[in-house]
């Protein structure tokens, strides 16, 4: 099969039943389903997100990347298995456990239930039975919604009886409702940032995202971008065109109030569709809309509005200089820092003997307005909290890079690495953004914007919605059903 995969940098034809855009993780697994059931599908990646960035002539990765086990998520489960990847995927992702790095103690929360328990003892004492209690509650306060999940529910819901019937549905499920029973100044509880795209998380946020987490973190070999390509390379063995990462979307085209196709940046063709998949975030693609058009979003802009995000420090340094005892994922402490915390991944570097040292912050968007400066002062705290644990650490330091400084897409702003999406207070379960129907006819968001308080989940989720929208709606509107009704 695989010599049967197509990966020109040109389209294969001019039409196509549906044209995703985006490189976020909703958008390749859109496409793979659809093109699993039968459909032609064109895949743009728009806004380089679908590899790592390149710094001089090192690739890194654009935040750290851990999932929870496939099983543990439900709806990823169910797409590995319909795209008969399970196995690849599981056999590139390693079960690592979470330390939480303080400045007089380090400790780990390992699955493995040998190591656990005299780590635990060690660090807590007496106490170690408490602990380890309250994080499998906390874990059991994210399995809490699963049934939910696992009725397959549309959502968001779209429409008045659509709201209806979902607000009917959710109150059978008082598992919505139960939050983490970790304390706000918790450690771990601090963890929610990194791994849900909302400002403000809601309770099912946050019982069910570290719950998620905490059932076992796994390292994807590669991180989100190996992912991204392991789904990609499925796509184009399933018969879709995905084009190279470089490849962008110079405008979408309109005729009337309906979308048709886009226009690519390298050539002049415009590519035809039935439906355009959209995922890239809201105000990206009102971009690609001509500006006639993009009154329609207006509304709903102000709604999805980060007015923060992650921020990503990578630092290269050789092997040697890791502190000892330094595992794969971590999470520091830091009271001074935005969320008061920073989340530490460990991983190769193309350099021998080295490493990459990726580490992320919240921090206010509005920090980039004041250029490289602003940028580098808030690095500069960082190492300060990075001191606290590790003091010795960036004097071996040999390439310290940023993508809000080094990667051309985000300077560009094409793409924000990590942004963290307000949530309103209608917002359903406090986890939905937009709506999976757009502003404009016949384009369908399957982006992180779709259900950020549900972090990857959420993305995984926005694709199988969006998939569900565009194939019950080609096959409604095929024209050789309609002559055979």
């Amino acid at each position: 099969m695989a010599g049967l995969v197509r990966k020109g940098t040109a389209p294969g034809r001019h039409v196509y039943d549906v044209i995703v855009v985006g490189g976020q993780l909703g958008g390749v697994i859109s496409t793979a389903l659809l093109a699993r059931r039968g459909l032609q599908v064109l895949h743009v990646p728009h806004d380089g997100l679908a590899e790592p960035y390149v710094h001089g002539d090192t690739k890194l990765p654009y935040a750290p990347f851990f999932l929870p086990p496939t099983k543990a998520v439900p709806a990823f489960d169910e797409v590995l298995q319909e795209l008969g990847i399970g196995a690849a995927v599981g056999r590139a992702m390693q079960m690592v456990p979470l330390q939480l790095l303080e400045q007089d103690r380090w400790f780990e929360l390992s699955h493995d239930e040998k190591r656990r328990g005299p780590e635990l003892d060690r660090v807590f004492g007496k106490e170690a039975e408490n602990f380890d209690e309250l994080m499998r509650k906390a874990q059991a306060a994210g399995d809490a919604s699963d049934s939910f999940f696992q009725s397959h529910p549309d959502f968001p819901p779209e429409g008045f009886f659509a709201r209806w019937k979902f607000k009917r549905h959710a109150a059978r499920y008082p598992g919505l409702g139960l939050d983490t029973p970790l304390a706000a100044d918790a450690l771990v509880r601090k963890l929610t940032s990194f791994i849900a795209s909302s400002e403000s998380p809601a309770t099912l946020t946050r019982a069910r995202t570290l719950g998620r987490a905490l059932a076992g973190p796994a390292i994807f070999q590669g991180g989100k971008e190996a992912l991204w390509q392991v789904f990609a390379d499925r796509a184009r063995e399933l018969g879709a065109d995905v084009l190279e990462a470089d490849e962008a979307v110079e405008r979408l085209v309109l005729e009337g109030s309906n979308t048709t196709g886009v226009r690519l940046t390298k050539n002049d063709t415009t590519y035809r569709a039935g439906f355009v998949v959209a995922a890239t975030d809201l105000d990206v693609l009102t971009r690609l809309v001509p500006e006639k058009q993009r009154k329609a979003s207006a509304k709903l802009l102000p709604k999805v509005a980060a007015t923060k995000a992650l921020l990503t420090l990578n630092l290269v340094l050789p092997e040697r200089a890791l502190p000892r005892g330094l595992g794969v994922l971590a999470l520091v402490d830091a009271p001074a820092m935005e969320g008061g915390a920073l989340l530490l991944q460990v991983g190769p570097a193309t350099q021998p003997d080295s490493r990459v040292m990726t580490i992320s912050v919240p921090a206010p968007l509005g920090l980039r307005a004041g250029g490289e400066p602003a940028i580098r002062a808030l690095i500069g705290q960082i190492h300060a909290a990075l001191a606290r644990v590790m003091p010795f650490t960036r004097p071996h330091v040999t390439l310290e890079s940023t993508p809000w400084i080094d990667a051309p897409h985000v300077v560009s702003g094409r793409a924000e690495v990590a942004p963290l999406f307000p949530v309103a207070p209608d917002a359903w379960l406090g986890t939905s953004g937009v709506t999976t129907s757009s502003p404009w006819k016949r384009v369908v968001m399957a982006g992180r914007q779709v259900l950020p308080g549900l972090g990857f989940e959420g993305e995984v989720l926005a694709a199988q919605r969006a998939v569900k929208m565009v194939e019950t709606s080609l096959k409604k509107n095929d024209p050789l059903k309609r002559k055979t009704a």
